[in-house]
């Protein structure tokens, strides 16, 4: 299978970090390829390093302004909003089908799915 890249950004806590790191590492099919600390750089590092996936520590479950505007810039790249100690995942991405979003909710665990409709 081929790897997942990904980038992590903006994680407000060094043990979340490692958290992602750690999962990561253990799935055997995401690859870390870049760590970004301001919301600022990610634009330079998805520029330099094209990736599949970017998840990032955010304060709410509003997507950061900043990243309104990747999603418009590399509109097939998601985003996983890590919300505040990453107990809660905001999902964001762009061309959003009737399938994507069934497939979704179908990994969900039991109790989140029903909650979700």
């Amino acid at each position: 299978m081929e790897s997942i890249r990904c980038i992590i950004a903006n994680m407000p806590h060094q043990i979340l970090v490692d958290i992602v790191e750690n999962m990561a590492q253990e799935s055997g099919v995401i690859e870390i390829v870049d760590r970004v600390t301001s919301i600022r750089e990610i634009p330079k590092v998805i520029a330099l390093n094209p990736a599949d996936l970017l998840i990032m520590g955010i304060n709410s479950n509003e997507l950061p302004e900043s990243c309104l505007n990747i999603l418009e810039r590399s509109s097939d790249l998601p985003i996983l909003g890590l919300v505040d100690d990453g107990r809660n995942l905001a999902i964001y991405l762009n061309n959003v089908g009737k399938n994507d979003i069934l497939k979704i909710i179908s990994t969900l665990p039991r109790e989140s799915a029903e909650s979700a409709l």
